[in-house]
């Protein structure tokens, strides 16, 4: 993530504003210390014009065979994904109940 927000030249506090949300947990989550609901990965990978899976990618990382996502990786992600369908089947329910 940290890579496509220097690419865009957006600092933390940018990419927070255009995510509407705290610069602290930009630098959290481009840290590996927090992991963010789909709601962000969608903001985020909107906000850097990129598309959502690449916020997971790490090209320099060695144990990366044939461009696939590490475990931890695809484990992050799944976890985020699961989350923000989560999120949102609730929303919906919540929203015809």
């Amino acid at each position: 993530m940290k890579k496509y927000r220097k690419l865009a030249k957006f600092t933390q506090e940018k990419l927070a504003e255009l995510c509407d949300t705290d610069p602290c947990y930009i630098g959290q989550l481009e840290n590996g210390r927090r992991a963010p609901s789909m709601l962000y990965i969608e903001r985020i990978a909107a906000a850097l014009k990129v598309a959502p899976y690449l916020l997971f990618y790490d090209e320099s990382d060695p144990s990366l065979a044939g461009g696939q996502l590490l475990d931890k990786q695809k484990e992050a992600f799944t976890r985020a994904l699961v989350a923000g369908v989560s999120e949102r089947i609730h929303s919906l329910t919540d929203e015809y109940l």
